[in-house]
């Protein structure tokens, strides 16, 4: 069965227009925040919005499945997409989640993401979308986590709610600046803020990896599709990685004699030579011995 999703009305002929969400097969996971900002009366706000969700979308073992965790500086309660195939036993678990406070650290909530949330032993399909939704009042210190996440294929949304947010922090975790959405308050999340969003996720669920704009594929790599939301890149000379983002390092293993200097290139290395000592390696003196 497929979805029918009523986004912004678009006048077309006089009539409005509804977008049609694909039933992709989707993993989207949810990154609640539960620091003392927040509070217990806007924490159960945004859960609010997730069971919205799950009201709205096809849920189900060849549609989309869901997973939702708490954080403050720690991961706080939640559950992953084995836990249910069905609505009403994942509003069972959103129901579940309590506030617990403390304070905020985006870093090991994206990093519970990637080593927990999209693994296949938390039943994340090897052949679904993945998404993760990350929703914060606050500000921490971002690393790693977000561009992990964009390498391993996942569509990262940033949803800051309120004036305490950093947009660069938010426009580093999402896949880009179109995946950023501020709302003025909690209470904004539920109403307009939720229609914004589930617009895009419709679109995303009816556009393949290969198909975006953007396309995922790195430094001229070409996508090619290979079923569901999987893709494998062909990368140029000189790239290597899932999205062809890593300029190999040509020097590694490689070795210049006689103190010589590997100078990494595109697709190949050179060596400078000291004086006196030449060849590809630095391996021949060119110093006359009588």
């Amino acid at each position: 069965m497929k979805l029918v999703c009523f986004l912004f009305p678009l006048v077309l002929s006089g009539m409005q227009a509804a977008e049609i969400c694909s039933n992709q097969p989707a993993d989207i996971g949810f990154l609640i925040d539960e620091s003392g900002s927040v509070g217990a009366a806007d924490f159960k706000i945004n859960l609010d919005f997730v069971g919205k969700f799950v009201d709205d979308f096809d849920i189900g073992n060849s549609s989309v499945k869901i997973s939702l965790f708490a954080f403050h500086q720690l991961i706080g309660n939640g559950f992953y997409v084995s836990c249910c195939n069905d609505k009403a036993s994942i509003k069972s678990e959103i129901d579940n989640i309590n506030f617990n406070s403390g304070g905020e650290n985006f870093e090991v909530a994206l990093a519970f993401a990637i080593n927990n949330m999209f693994q296949s032993v938390n039943g994340a399909r090897n052949f679904s979308l993945k998404i993760l939704m990350f929703f914060t009042d606050g500000q921490s210190l971002v690393q790693d986590g977000g561009s992990l996440l964009h390498q391993l294929g996942v569509i990262v949304y940033a949803v800051g709610i309120g004036s305490g947010v950093v947009r660069e922090q938010l426009n580093e975790i999402a896949t880009n600046a179109s995946y950023v959405f501020l709302v003025p308050s909690y209470s904004d999340l539920v109403g307009q803020g939720y229609n914004e969003i589930k617009s895009q996720i419709c679109i995303d669920l009816l556009t393949y990896q290969c198909d975006r704009n953007p396309q995922p594929c790195r430094n001229n790599g070409t996508c090619v599709w290979t079923g569901g939301s999987r893709y494998t890149c062909l990368c140029q000379n000189g790239y290597t990685d899932h999205t062809c983002q890593s300029d190999i390092d040509y020097c590694v293993g490689s070795l210049c004699y006689n103190g010589g200097t590997c100078i990494d290139g595109l697709t190949s290395f050179v060596c400078h030579c000291e004086e006196y000592f030449t060849g590809k390696l630095c391996e021949t003196t060119g110093i006359c011995i009588l």
